[in-house]
């Protein structure tokens, strides 16, 4: 079974002159540009609010963590509780910023930090080449 694209039917017009064929809206290049851009924030709309519900998976499990503890790992305890406090503050960050908000930070950041921004674009880089290939073997 295939999935469906999410493609939302009220984003194509009905008139006659395109039976059979989806065309956007609005016309010329830049009626498929707007519609472009509206199709990609949804993506990364959708990608945010998935990556939100894994970083909040990640404070569950590190709650999870401290709770059974020893008590003799007190130290570690304190350290990990500070972390999940941390995450959570990420989530909530990433929930509350629109998609245009994000990619201002994610400017600013290479800005101030461009050697960081570059670390951070190759490691990510090759973890999707290395997911790709594991999906592909």
């Amino acid at each position: 079974m295939t999935d469906q694209l999410p493609i939302d039917a009220s984003d194509w017009n009905d008139d006659d002159s395109n039976i059979g064929v989806a065309a956007p809206r609005s016309s010329g290049f830049d009626g498929l540009l707007d519609f472009a851009r509206d199709r990609l924030i949804s993506f990364v709309e959708d990608a945010r609010d998935s990556l939100v519900g894994q970083v909040r998976g990640l404070k569950s499990l590190a709650d999870l963590l401290v709770d059974n503890l020893p008590e003799g790992a007190a130290p570690v305890s304190k350290l990990v509780g500070e972390a999940t406090g941390n995450i959570d503050a990420i989530a909530d960050a990433l929930a509350e910023k629109s998609v245009e908000e994000l990619v201002e930070d994610g400017r600013a950041l290479v800005r101030a930090q461009p050697a960081a921004a570059v670390g951070i674009a190759i490691a990510v880089g090759f973890l999707a080449g290395r997911m790709l290939k594991a999906a592909r073997d």
